[in-house]
């Protein structure tokens, strides 16, 4: 399965190199007389329109002039137009060619994008020895970026061996940085004892310093600690601070544990309106636990009217996600009819999907559902839930330390 990957920061677009100083004039004759820096500097102008109407045709011509003269920046910037397709026909072909000749001369933003390359099999073979290789090249160059890739990418085992030792010594570097999001993730390490001594002190240490930062992941993992008293005195009104902290900068699962706290007034008064609208915030992320949250306040009048058909949407967009919860709750609506024609055959399917994840009640229902049917629609609706499959989900680049979450950083340990 091929997993996409960009850089961790938007350091390396084709618009991101700054403008020297100089006027037009001044660097255009510059760049006549055969200046690379300037040859440089006009390849940007006319990419960017920076004084001049945009021409894609000149930019590439004066970046290739400074390329010719081994101007390092001027290769990266033609790779990063070629593989990103800005102002000339994409070709990732080309855009490896150019990479490589800025990777090679040491460049450590054009070793990533190589690395980048070979992982993903753009405009190269795939090869994940040679996407490391480059990686650590860039990485053992203090480039933050590549260690961050380089940690995760052992941790979870992304086309290599996962390898604990490895990640923990490269979030590390990244760590010792200050990076908020490397301490996280550093953090669990030690709070699991995962490629480290386990060690839940330095562990809350690194989530407290991550936190300051007010990086949200680590504003949850804190908010967990305090509610379960896991490293930390048990203090549920601190725990609701931290998700709130982090459910103002968007985190849809700071949003949910929050919506939970209201909804059941754990660390905080107990108010099922706010509890709606911070379900809300999290399902409009399409998160599929909000969606079940807010599904069922609708369905019940919690915090807001009464609304079934809304509810059966919010399901239903939970369910087709994989969510064992809104498949059973979807496997009701059908079962009893609310608010769609009674369908026995669906209910059953949908609660057979949710006992094969481990739900519980699901499980135990569906014996109670099967005994009301016919052999006939049990057959049918293990033939359905067999046949069924995830909703598909936009596919899009993601940063590779966002693949999976800083405990799924850890393989899933705990």
């Amino acid at each position: 399965m091929k997993i996409p990957l960009v850089v961790l920061l938007a350091g390396f677009f084709c618009m991101a190199a700054p403008v020297p100083a100089k006027s037009l004039k001044e660097t255009r004759a510059e760049a006549e007389q055969g200046n690379a820096e300037a040859q440089h500097a006009m390849g940007l102008r006319c990419a960017k329109g920076d004084g001049i109407p945009k021409n894609a045709a000149e930019a590439v011509k004066w970046l290739r002039l400074a390329a010719a003269q081994n101007h390092v920046p001027a290769m990266k910037q033609l790779g990063v137009c070629y593989s990103r397709g800005s102002n000339v026909p994409k070709d990732a072909v080309e855009g490896v060619k150019w990479f490589r000749q800025a990777a090679e001369r040491g460049d450590a933003g054009a070793q990533m994008e190589l690395g980048m390359a070979y992982f993903d099999g753009e405009g190269v073979v795939q090869d994940a020895a040679e996407a490391v290789k480059w990686f650590r090249k860039a990485a053992e160059q203090g480039d933050l970026n590549a260690q961050k890739l380089l940690g995760t990418t052992y941790a979870q085992g992304l086309r290599v061996p996962l390898d604990f030792d490895e990640a923990v010594k490269w979030f590390r570097k990244a760590a010792e940085k200050e990076d908020p999001e490397a301490q996280l993730r550093l953090g669990m390490a030690y709070a699991m004892g995962v490629g480290v001594a386990q060690d839940l002190k330095q562990g809350i240490s690194l989530f407290k310093k991550s936190a300051a930062q007010k990086y949200a992941p680590a504003q949850l993992e804190l908010g967990e600690c305090y509610m379960h008293g896991t490293g930390l005195p048990k203090d549920p009104a601190e725990a609701v601070d931290w998700y709130h902290k982090a459910a103002k900068q968007g985190d849809a699962l700071a949003q949910t544990k929050l919506a939970v706290a209201y909804f059941e007034g754990t660390g905080v008064a107990q108010n099922s309106a706010d509890a709606a609208v911070w379900f809300r915030k999290a399902a409009e992320q399409n998160f599929p636990i909000a969606q079940v949250g807010l599904g069922s306040c609708l369905l019940n009048g919690k915090g807001l009217p009464k609304d079934e058909a809304q509810a059966m949407k919010l399901f239903r967009a939970a369910a087709e996600q994989g969510d064992a919860d809104g498949q059973f709750a979807l496997s009701l609506m059908y079962e009893k009819g609310e608010c769609v024609e009674k369908h026995p055959v669906e209910a059953l399917k949908w609660c057979r999907l949710a006992s094969q994840q481990g739900h519980d009640i699901a499980f135990v229902h569906q014996a109670t559902l099967e005994a009301t049917m016919t052999h006939e629609q049990v057959i049918e609706a293990v033939r359905l839930q067999r046949e069924w499959k995830p909703a598909k989900q936009e596919s899009a680049k993601i940063e590779p330390a966002k693949v999976k979450s800083a405990k799924q950083d850890w393989h899933g340990l705990r």
